[in-house]
């Protein structure tokens, strides 16, 4: 078997407040764990759970580019400027940031809880703050494909160092991933079970890999969604 790690929901950490709750896959702020350290440039995978009308205030720690990616509930971005994008359910939101920049998130509904992941790569070369338009994709129209949603290339001043795909399986349906040269592989696990070359992954799972030149994946139930980052060297 090829190397790889998997990061188990169930030992992630947990920070709560009266506003959210963030689930943490590696090392963050008050959590440590010496088996939790980030993967290659990939420094963050967090599970965020808002409450109705939350604000959510964040900074960046470092140069970085942040995914926003709705689960559950729209939402509202505001950067410091108070620039506020709506994105949506369906969408990916990529902001380039310098260390230090500062955003909040808004939950804009009054009885529901919202809940959406942030991902953050580190990118030292970022000079300025950069933010992209959401970017929309849509997997139902490729059930038991993995739909690209960012290749590295976008409208930004440079490729971003880093490819985004997100798909949704029925049971039994199989992919194939193929990662370019010395590229490194993330997964993680939205809804349902995978076997992702030969580890049973649940949800909220993650699992990187490396050394590897293709990925198999198998879902083990209906409606079964991850999302796979390709980390460039």
């Amino acid at each position: 078997m090829k190397p790889g790690k998997i990061f188990l929901s169930e030992q992630r950490g947990i920070e709560e407040s009266s506003l959210s709750k963030t689930t943490m896959m590696f090392n963050s702020n008050s959590y440590y764990n010496e088996y939790k350290e980030p993967f290659r440039n990939l420094t963050a995978l967090n599970d965020e759970l808002l409450v109705p009308f939350g604000k959510l205030e964040v900074s960046a720690k470092e140069a970085s580019h942040l995914l926003i990616i709705p689960v559950t509930g729209d939402l509202y971005y505001q950067d410091a400027n108070e620039n506020t994008i709506e994105v949506n359910i369906g969408e990916v939101k990529i902001c380039s940031l310098t260390a230090g920049s500062r955003f909040n998130i808004h939950n804009p509904y009054g009885s529901d809880f919202i809940n959406f992941l942030q991902i953050w790569i580190k990118d030292e070369s970022i000079s300025q703050d950069q933010s992209l338009k959401p970017i929309a994709f849509n997997i139902s129209e490729r059930l038991n494909h993995l739909t690209p949603v960012v290749s590295g290339v976008t409208s930004a001043s440079k490729p971003l160092p880093f490819a985004l795909s997100i798909g949704q399986f029925g049971g039994r349906a199989e992919t194939t991933y193929n990662l370019n040269s010395n590229n490194a592989f993330f997964t993680f696990i939205i809804a349902g079970a995978f076997e992702i070359n030969g580890r049973l992954m649940h949800p909220r799972d993650g699992l990187a890999l490396w050394d590897v030149d293709s990925i198999e994946i198998e879902a083990l139930s209906s409606e079964a969604t991850l999302l796979c980052l390709e980390l460039f060297n």
